[in-house]
């Protein structure tokens, strides 16, 4: 039977593509997984501007789910949120949940001065969180300094996969 993993994500996680208003890019790293990890389907739930401070009033199923991942936090960032009250926020989410069933995935580093070492923090303060957590930069990315690239999507995947065969195949 196919094991189920859930990724809640923002617009890295979506697919937007910079170079045109709302547009998404064919494949995502969803996309690459799914071909990539055998045994797994993954889906995502993914929004535009999701800020991880808003997540904990939204509910999820996850008796259904093998695997809940999460990428979030660049846009908490983006809004001036320190790294501290990011790292509570995610706690909030995923103190109630199984340890075993949540992964962090470590959001890109986001190539903007005043935001890139805020970034590697925030990254860092996540692999201390006593859950699963995988960070995959260096990755490629698009000219905003945001958003992965196509090819960044591909890189991560591959990451990803690795990690997923090593700790859950």
């Amino acid at each position: 039977m196919m094991k189920k993993a859930l990724i809640l994500g923002d617009s890295n996680t979506w697919g937007y593509d910079p170079r045109g208003y709302f547009q998404r890019y064919d494949l995502t790293y969803k996309d690459y997984l799914n071909d990539l990890v055998a045994g797994w389907m993954f889906f995502e739930d993914s929004l535009n501007g999701r800020l991880l401070r808003d997540v904990k009033d939204e509910t999820y199923d996850l008796a259904s789910i093998d695997l809940f991942c999460i990428m979030l936090g660049s846009n908490d960032l983006m809004h001036y949120y320190d790294v501290d009250q990011i790292v509570s926020f995610m706690h909030d989410l995923i103190d109630s949940i199984d340890t075993d069933k949540v992964m962090i995935l470590c959001p890109p580093i986001i190539q903007i001065d005043g935001f890139k070492e805020a970034s590697i923090r925030l990254n860092e303060a996540y692999k201390k969180m006593n859950v699963h957590c995988i960070d995959c930069n260096p990755l490629n990315m698009s000219f905003d300094g945001v958003h992965l690239s196509e090819k960044g999507h591909k890189e991560f995947a591959l990451k990803m996969s690795e990690y997923m065969k090593k700790e859950f195949c």
